[in-house]
């Protein structure tokens, strides 16, 4: 099974605190590209990490390579549904950091996008498959809380 390559759009905080360690540490995916508009954090993140990846600052040049499988979106909010149209339009997968985008329109170009590419959109939510969450979806699937028209989650 040929591991997973992946680019990793944005380099500053979430990257570095949530995305690079398990990236480093599951054996079916390898990091190929860092991309940040301050090269000098790709770099100590590629020289720590990935020796041998790619370091780009700017993110269309990096949807180039078509060696790349998917792209992780660490980026600041108001460019998540912008990286994400341009990525599959190059025909990449995308994983990105929540929230998807800054308004449902955004949130509706990124799906279009994913539809019309035949890819992957996956959003981050940090308590998905935590138990209580999936407790709390089957109890809506069930029908138990009757028509949802609603909600609201902190």
């Amino acid at each position: 099974m040929s591991k997973l390559r992946i680019a990793i759009i944005g380099n500053g905080g979430i990257c570095q605190g949530s995305h690079i360690d398990n990236y480093y540490e599951d054996k079916r995916v390898d990091v190929v590209a860092f991309c940040d508009i301050i090269e000098e954090r790709a770099i100590a993140l590629r020289d720590e990490y990935y020796p041998n990846a790619a370091v780009y600052t700017d993110y269309k040049e990096l949807l180039k390579d078509e060696s790349i499988d998917a792209v992780d979106i660490c980026t600041p909010n108001y460019l998540h549904s912008i990286i994400a149209v341009d990525a599959f339009k190059a025909g990449k997968h995308v994983l990105c950091e929540k929230p998807d985008a800054i308004d449902v329109t955004e949130v509706l170009k990124m799906k279009n996008a994913a539809d019309e590419a035949g890819k992957v959109l996956m959003v981050i939510r940090n308590n998905r498959f935590v138990n209580a969450s999936q407790y709390a979806k089957k109890f809506v699937e069930d029908g138990r809380m009757g028509e949802i028209y609603c909600g609201r989650c902190g």
